[in-house]
């Protein structure tokens, strides 16, 4: 499977809207690349992002797909923080 963080996937959403406002400032190749509800019932989301690299070989050679060791971030996004959005 390949996997390129290329793309914003959920950085247009608005809990990732949200959680890039918390995460304060973040490098150029920093993704979202997990969002989900942290108790359904909470209205809770747990984001995390890291910064990736692109590979240098391997199957996803010259993709944005490793990601950098102790760069990874999770903050937690209320239901109501992003009705503000």
């Amino acid at each position: 499977m390949s996997t390129d963080m290329t793309a914003y996937v959920f950085e247009d959403t608005s809990y990732g809207k949200v959680a890039l406002t918390k995460m304060g400032a973040v490098p150029e190749n920093f993704r979202i690349y997990c969002a989900g509800v942290d108790s359904f019932d909470s209205g809770i989301f747990k984001v995390a992002g890291a910064e990736f690299r692109v590979a240098k070989a391997g199957p996803n050679k010259g993709k944005l797909s490793i990601m950098v060791p102790g760069t990874k971030r999770i903050v937690y996004v209320t239901r109501e923080e992003c009705s503000n959005d």
